[in-house]
């Protein structure tokens, strides 16, 4: 094992701070090493100790946090600051002596006026009271009293604890602290945490692997530190780790002709499970293979972290690898206990898997009936009948007929089916798989057994969608259920607490739309699912703010997606403010605005809409416009906008229908010349209530008009990319 790299340098020490633990779970010690250099870098910039990000190095194992710095420097930075004054021509006469406000300045700032510097700031002369300021404690002072408390308290994990003796709180309780800066051990000279006795376990030793290394190691030397660690079992970089997993996962895959797989994503866990890794093989009877495969590796994933093996044709093999943290001495021992433990789950699953058999997909939907889904949303019998009609009606909306839409109406009925299945019971997350095996068991359609399966996708941020129309019908009505139910009860996400999974379930509905190209009237779809509820005679608010907030809820989510994708935010919130009730819509129509943005013509629509909007809004906001009527109109330009308008609405409506926005956008902004004609020649606001109501009735219904393409002024908020015509330097 190499030794820490600490390239000697005159002026500067290196750092290390080792936090011992009890066995730290594998969630917390991601989260440490996410944070610890985050913390570190903070901290150490906070007190003018400059350090590079890169030079900090975070290593973390089930028993230890530990942050390692290589150069830092043996003193702090100078602070500088400096408070802009008034211009420099106001602070000194012409013939440079400071004037009364000069004088009055530098005394506020605690300077002399001498000392005033003049300095340019935005493009103008103004003085400077600027102060100088050396840090009287040294590096090894500020890490000891301050750095090492900052990092200390700074994590912010999921779950902490305390324990007997101490107040401070963290994952497991701390049970040594190793603080060296160089070669000098550093013990806070205060009370580190109020009664945390946190000071006590300050020293120069560490501790190796829990059963094959020496339980005190000295760390005389820092450069000591990871190789006295090797030397004692403990490989406390999870890089190596995790290269020295991979490597006896391949070299055991090989050795049994198989290749290994980690479909749950296990290795990100066991990295922080062990801190002396080494991988074994192990068997189980190949009469299990009989099991559907899912089961069988799920059995191995969800709770022993083994590693499938799978044959060259792709089939499981009735073998799997494990990573020990144990004495490799004692390999077949530990072997022997782990086929043992799988042994044991595997019948487990047989068994539940043979009484569902026994049971029928058919009665295990019957016994929907008697299970809660939510005390104020009924029982799954009733989600189930919700999920049935929904899917006809999101069929209805996106025209799916013909044997797409009989399986996705078929898939509806049967979907929640195995969540009263012994095997979803034992294994929850094979709820929709285990459907989908029961349904082909016993004859029905692939397309209905897909749809059952993929049914909960995407079940995470960027996870795999559903790959069948079907599939995705029923993973969408299953979302959409799920948020107006929320909604309808009031129980919705609040800071960063969402227990029902809600932002992700709108993230999922987006995506799913946007893959299938749904392009469909989501507010019907909503509406659809919260008539749903009411003629359950659930127990739900019955207002029509519960899909207003719904929708607005989940075009909340694809807004992100958009500005993900490069769109201004002020852009995707013009796009919204057009009313569109298609996901699709609101994309086409918010990348055609940000392209839009970057044409001259852009500059009449804004203008034409801002001309509407401004003088509309004198009319208060009681005023109902209407419809103007052409028999009150006086002036030419009256008629002219009003045609215009007329001539506009059916073209636009046209083009926007047909998602060709582009074009849309640039007839409307062709409306300007007519709203400026008017502008200039006719008074709205005249003295006869009924000519002044006809007058804002016309440009009210410009600005709506031009509205149904977004908002151009909030578009205007943000800088225009560069566009061809910005480029050749025309100008209106």
């Amino acid at each position: 094992m190499a030794a820490v790299s600490t390239e000697r340098k005159a002026g500067f020490g290196s750092f290390l701070l080792e936090i011992g633990t009890e066995e730290l779970p594998a969630v917390a010690c991601r989260t440490a090493a996410e944070q610890a250099p985050v913390l570190a870098a903070a901290s150490f910039e906070r007190h003018l100790l400059k350090v590079g990000r890169k030079q900090i190095e975070t290593w973390v194992t089930p028993r230890r946090i530990a942050i390692f710095i290589g150069l830092v420097p043996l003193q702090p930075e100078t602070r500088v600051t400096a408070k802009r004054g008034p211009r420099s021509d106001i602070a000194f006469d012409e013939n440079g002596k400071p004037t009364e406000a000069g004088k009055g300045f530098a005394r506020a700032n605690g300077v002399s006026a001498g000392e005033l510097e003049v300095r340019e700031y935005q493009g103008r002369q103004f003085v400077f009271a600027v102060k100088r300021s050396t840090a009287e404690k040294s590096a090894r002072t500020i890490i000891k009293n301050d750095i090492c408390l900052e990092i200390l308290s700074g994590f912010s994990f999921e779950k902490t604890m305390g324990w007997t003796g101490s107040k401070f709180r963290f994952p497991r309780p701390v049970r040594w602290l190793v603080l060296k800066f160089g070669d000098e051990d550093l013990v806070p000279e205060g009370e580190l945490y109020p009664g945390s006795g946190l000071n006590d376990l300050f020293g120069n030793t560490t501790r190796g692997h829990r059963f094959l290394g020496r339980q005190e190691i000295i760390i005389s030397k820092i450069d000591e530190y990871k190789s006295k660690l090797a030397d004692n079992f403990v490989i406390v970089d999870q890089e190596e780790r995790r290269r020295l997993i991979l490597d006896g996962l391949s070299r055991e895959a090989e050795k049994a002709g198989a290749a290994f797989s980690d479909p749950g994503g296990k290795l990100e866990e066991v990295i922080y499970l062990v801190e002396n890794p080494s991988v074994k093989a192990g068997a189980f009877g190949a009469g299990h293979l009989r099991l559907p495969e899912k089961v069988l590796v799920t059995a191995m994933q969800s709770h022993q972290r083994y590693f499938p093996l799978m044959d060259t044709d792709g089939s499981l093999k009735a073998g799997f690898l494990y990573v020990t943290n144990g004495d490799p001495a004692c390999a077949a021992g530990i072997t022997e206990g782990n086929e043992r433990v799988l042994e044991g789950r595997i019948e487990d699953a047989e068994f539940s898997f043979d009484k569902d058999l026994a049971t029928g997909i058919e009665s295990m939907s019957a016994g929907l009936e008697s299970v809660v889904f939510h005390r104020r949303l009924g029982m799954l019998a009733d989600k189930s009948r919700r999920l049935w009609s929904l899917a006809e009606a999101f069929a209805d909306l996106v025209d799916l007929c013909g044997p797409d839409r009989k399986m996705a109406a078929t898939a509806a009925r049967l979907a929640k089916a195995d969540l009263v299945s012994a095997m979803v019971q034992e294994f929850p997350d094979l709820q929709g798989y285990m459907g989908s095996i029961y349904a082909g068991l016993e004859g029905y359609p692939e397309d209905v057994c897909q749809a059952l399966a993929e049914q909960y996708l995407p079940d995470q941020a960027g996870g795999d969608l559903p790959a069948s129309a079907p599939g995705a019908v029923l993973a969408a009505c299953d979302k959409v259920d799920n948020i107006i139910g929320a909604f309808s009860v009031d129980e919705l996400p609040s800071g960063s607490r969402d227990p029902y999974g809600l932002r992700r379930a709108a993230a999922g509905l987006v995506d799913i739309i946007i893959r299938f190209r749904f392009d469909f009237d989501l507010t019907a779809l909503l509406r659809s699912s919260h008539q749903l509820f009411i003629d359950q005679k659930a127990d739900v608010i019955t207002a029509g703010g519960v899909v207003a907030s719904a929708f607005e809820f989940i075009s909340e989510r694809f807004q992100r997606r958009l500005v993900e994708d490069r769109v201004p935010v002020e852009v995707a919130e013009a796009a919204r403010a057009s009313g569109a009730k298609s996901i699709l819509a609101l994309g086409s129509l918010a990348r055609a605005l940000e392209k839009f943005r970057s044409r001259n013509a852009f500059d009449d629509f804004h203008t034409a809409y801002f001309r509407c909007t401004k003088i509309a809004a004198k009319a208060g906001a009681g005023f109902e416009a209407g419809a103007a009527d052409p028999a009150l109109f006086e002036t030419e330009e009256e008629r002219l906008l009003f045609e215009a308008i007329e001539g506009l609405r059916p073209l636009t409506e046209a083009l926007a229908a047909s998602r060709q926005y582009e074009k849309a956008l640039e007839l409307a902004a062709s409306i300007r010349p007519a709203v400026d004609r008017f502008f200039d020649e006719v008074l709205v606001m005249a003295e006869n209530a009924g000519l002044r109501k006809n007058r804002l009735a016309l440009v009210t219904g410009a600005a709506l008009l031009l509205r149904q393409l977004g908002d151009p002024m909030l578009a205007a908020a943000v800088p225009a990319p560069a566009g061809p015509e910005e480029k050749s330097g025309r100008k209106d």
